[in-house]
């Protein structure tokens, strides 16, 4: 029994998944770590109404930074065919026609933020035209940025996604209190983030300088067809779900005073401690997931397993929130903020659900249930809609978030449910 035992977890520990997870993880605990202590400096170093503002321009780059995530997915899809299939020629061919794509969307991005910056500047109530400016160019380099990532996805180097990581929050750490310290204040802490971003890009050329070498010339065909008929619906799912977790500062940034924008920014950055050492679960599970469709083996204990393993650990976060808020607020941010810690556990538990359902849209999206953008969608938008006519108070608006989330996670259950045999038999063309 020992022996069976023994060998399960040995088998366990081996996964794919648990494999690819602990490189993410570790990546991603040692940056979200850096993050934090980032965090705690511009908490600590900057007055309210300037944290205020630069979480809500934070919260902006993720909003308007979702697209090119989104499009994450379907690079990983393309590239891990062709390098499973040993393709190198196709997988050079495919990278620079989606590099050139990509760096045009860019240029287009940071014209229209430099375009809109006065309409931006006066919704959000910013002192300063060039914030705006700065955020397009995050929002830029995001987008080109997601090619190498999508590719080292693809290849499964995890392992080096994993120190991009850790280096571009180093950088930004680095950074940030240097330029804090200067007295840049707002604008030292946007210019750190610019450095990350370009750093974590200039990275991810490393492994990937192969695809840079001469080599004979293949002519591809990009599926545009089917790059939009996935691409367009997947991209609004993403940009849907990711809305749950950014418009709400946003929106509290233009509802509330600065002094209380920047209570609710320090309240949101602890809450998505729960997202920030989740989320990598679905990311793994995602290309494991397209490998597995490519070789037509079976996947749905891909999907179980990647549930567990964010409902675990989110449950247990969220219950310490709901039993030590005060520590927590002090241990994240400092005494100056505990004016939300009464707000925390109830913000823990709309996290849990978030990312439960971030492993639900993943597990669709990778299986093209595409129709999925049509609820998420609704979802965003009522969300928009009743934090608009409902902001009293904190409560309110975390509330209407977790209420729109948890339906939408029990009506994907459901349909998982009442399609599980369905998906188990599924045989997809890759």
């Amino acid at each position: 029994m020992k022996d069976k035992a023994f060998s399960f977890g040995k088998r366990v520990l081996r996964h794919e998944l648990i494999t690819g997870s602990f490189y993410l993880f570790i990546g991603t605990i040692l940056s979200a770590l850096l993050a934090f202590l980032l965090n705690l400096f511009f908490a600590r170093n900057l007055s309210k109404p300037d944290y205020g503002i630069y979480a809500s321009l934070i919260a902006l780059v993720t909003l308007f930074a979702i697209p090119a995530q989104s499009l994450t997915p379907i690079v990983v899809r393309f590239a891990g065919d062709y390098f499973a299939k040993g393709e190198t020629e196709k997988l050079k061919s495919f990278y620079f026609k989606m590099m050139k794509f990509l760096f045009l969307i860019s240029a287009i991005i940071f014209i229209l933020f430099f375009a809109l910056s006065p309409l931006i500047q006066n919704f959000l109530k910013l002192d300063n035209f060039l914030f705006v400016p700065l955020v397009g160019a995050i929002i830029a380099i995001s987008y080109i940025t997601i090619v190498n990532t999508g590719f080292l996805q693809g290849m499964v180097k995890f392992l080096f996604i994993s120190i991009t990581q850790i280096s571009g929050a180093t950088v930004r750490l680095i950074a940030g209190v240097i330029l804090v310290f200067m007295g840049y204040r707002v604008f030292g802490a946007i210019w750190a983030s610019i450095l990350s971003f370009a750093i974590i890009f200039l990275l991810g050329f490393i492994p990937l300088k192969f695809l840079l070498q001469k080599g004979k010339e293949v002519s591809i065909r990009i599926p545009t067809r089917e790059l939009l008929e996935y691409g367009a619906p997947s991209t609004i799912a993403i940009l849907s779900l990711s809305s749950f977790i950014s418009i709400d500062v946003v929106l509290v940034k233009h509802f509330f005073t600065p002094f209380e924008a920047g209570l609710y920014g320090g309240l949101s950055l602890i809450g998505k401690v729960i997202f920030y050492l989740t989320g990598i679960i679905p990311t793994v599970m995602f290309p494991l997931i397209v490998r597995r469709h490519a070789r037509k083996q079976p996947f749905n204990k891909l999907f179980y397993m990647a549930f567990f393993l964010v409902l675990i650990p989110s449950v247990l976060i969220s219950a310490f929130y709901f039993v030590f808020p005060s520590y927590s607020v002090r241990f994240f941010l400092g005494g100056g903020y505990q004016g939300v810690s009464s707000y925390l556990g109830i913000f823990g538990a709309y996290m849990t659900v978030f990312c439960l359902l971030n492993v639900c849209v993943y597990f669709f999206l990778s299986l093209r249930k595409t129709s999925i953008f049509i609820p998420l969608l609704a979802g965003s938008v009522l969300q928009i809609a009743l934090i608009s006519l409902f902001h009293a108070n904190f409560l309110e608006i975390i509330l209407i978030s977790l209420i729109i989330c948890l339906l939408l996670l029990l009506g994907f259950l459901a349909y998982f449910i009442s399609q599980s045999g369905k998906l188990l038999l599924q045989k997809i063309d890759s």
